[in-house]
């Protein structure tokens, strides 16, 4: 039967709430409170994780606020095992009513189930108990009025970048959130952690000669001093947007691939889909049985760290409660990690990874690039051949590889470009492409958790006109 272990809880400490309403401690009482409920219920262990985000978002049109919005949400979300059946229930209310009834329906689902023998609560061993927090919170201290006056001046920077072309601004926002969570299980875990997140976008539509073609720019930190600066949001979407005035269509053929660091990180977000836990115990992948396969280009490496302050995707502990920790996921274009939580690691034979989330800060790196693989200089090494700059939709067979997108980016010629193109598709497989790179530029760019430079494959199958 379950009996409620706090002894190793840690203090909950937070300086500033931001936007948030309840303290990190607030957060742990009713995560806590919920597993000493269902340990009165008889539950045989249990888990709970108590969130709350808040923030403001601010969109501006002709420099006048179009939407002004302070939002807010709390939930917690309650697992209970009955020996090897689990139930969960979600309750947006965190009074002790409420989190009672979301306990007693998480137990009455487990009661319903049948037995899962991998089922379970994380192994004791791997909690991070003891581990140290990662930075993820810094207060911004920013008003509405704040928000309003970066929306504007991205709006302006846009606007100005109108020569020939007019460039008309969709969108221009800026927007400050927080959000904070707290679990407790019944093994003995219960921590909290705090976070934010500046947001800075800019969505334009260039046009010309009756052509309309939209784009956009997105800055997104956990620190505003680390964003980029609202004119250069501005400034680049309508770059953007102007830049693909005029496009053209492409002819079937054969040709060198660059994808460009702004969406290179697809190609790895696809590449770590097939190393997942669920994925390997499906077979559902193009890597079975992946720990030590040589799948990648041999210069390619892959690591993971979630413990990098103020990351997009750190964290000390994932939401079974497992201690995260850097780590390598491809070492010299073989396999050496997976994403496993502790129900497929069971599954696998083998012990969570802490990826009861998914992935977490990842970095693709070449030991072939150099310090000067900079845009152009992967231009050059593109020599003739696509720059691909934006997918419009396609998919990738996760157990085959087929990999078909619709794409639009420009023309090479020399390492020069050339011209803008639409209208054409990349078919191809994922496995011969994670293969065959040949590059990774040094021009990095982050997306979300992930971070690479622009990615050269040297012969993809391009189907145009």
């Amino acid at each position: 039967m379950l009996m409620p272990n706090t002894t190793n809880t840690l203090p909950t400490t937070s300086d500033d709430n931001g936007f948030l309403l309840q303290s990190e401690t607030a957060l742990s009482d009713a995560s806590l409170l919920a597993i000493e409920y269902a340990a009165t219920l008889g539950a045989t262990d249990a888990t709970a994780i108590t969130r709350e985000a808040g923030g403001l978002t601010m969109k501006v049109r002709g420099g006048e606020v179009e939407t002004a919005l302070r939002d807010g949400s709390s939930s917690m979300t309650v697992t209970v095992y009955d020996g090897l059946r689990s139930g969960r229930s979600t309750t947006q209310a965190l009074d002790r009513s409420a989190v009672q009834r979301a306990v007693e329906k998480a137990l009455a689902i487990a009661r319903e189930m049948e037995p899962e023998e991998y089922t379970g609560l994380a192994d004791t061993d791997l909690l991070a108990i003891s581990a140290p927090d990662v930075p993820l919170f810094a207060h911004s201290g920013f008003s509405a009025d704040d928000l309003h006056a970066a929306a504007t001046e991205t709006e302006q920077a846009a606007i100005e970048q109108s020569d020939m072309s007019a460039v008309r601004v969709q969108e221009a926002a800026a927007a400050s959130h927080d959000m904070r969570w707290a679990l407790a299980t019944s093994g003995g875990f219960c921590r909290a952690s705090t976070a934010s997140m500046q947001s800075r976008w800019c969505v334009t539509i260039a046009e010309q000669a009756g052509q309309m073609v939209r784009d956009s720019w997105l800055t997104s930190e956990r620190r505003a001093d680390m964003m980029e600066s609202p004119y250069d949001v501005g400034r680049k979407a309508a770059e953007r947007s102007l830049s693909r005035l005029g496009a053209r269509g492409l002819s079937t053929c054969r040709t060198p691939v660059l994808f460009d660091a702004t969406i290179a990180p697809s190609l790895v977000a696809e590449c770590c889909s097939a190393l997942t836990g669920t994925a390997q115990y499906q077979k559902n992948t193009i890597f079975p049985d992946a720990l030590g396969k040589a799948a990648l280009a041999p210069h390619i490496n892959l690591t993971e760290d979630p413990l990098e302050p103020f990351g997009m995707g750190s964290g000390a502990w994932d939401s079974e409660g497992v201690a995260c920790k850097p780590r390598s996921i491809i070492e010299n274009g073989t396999i050496s990690g997976l994403f496993l939580g502790s129900f497929s690691a069971r599954k696998l034979g083998m012990r969570s990874t802490g990826s009861a989330d998914g992935f977490r800060n990842l970095c693709l790196t070449s030991a072939e690039s150099m310090a000067q693989d900079d845009h152009a200089a992967m231009l050059r090494r593109l020599g003739t051949g696509l720059l691909v700059t934006e997918f419009m939709g396609g998919n990738v067979n996760p157990v085959t590889g087929d990999y078909s997108k619709a794409a639009t980016g420009f023309w090479v010629e020399n390492g020069e470009i050339t011209s803008p193109v639409d209208n054409f598709t990349i078919a191809g497989n994922l496995a011969v492409i994670l293969k065959t790179i040949a590059a990774v530029g040094a021009d990095v760019y982050r997306s979300g958790a992930i971070r690479t430079g622009s990615i050269l494959v040297p012969d993809l199958q391009i189907a145009g006109r």
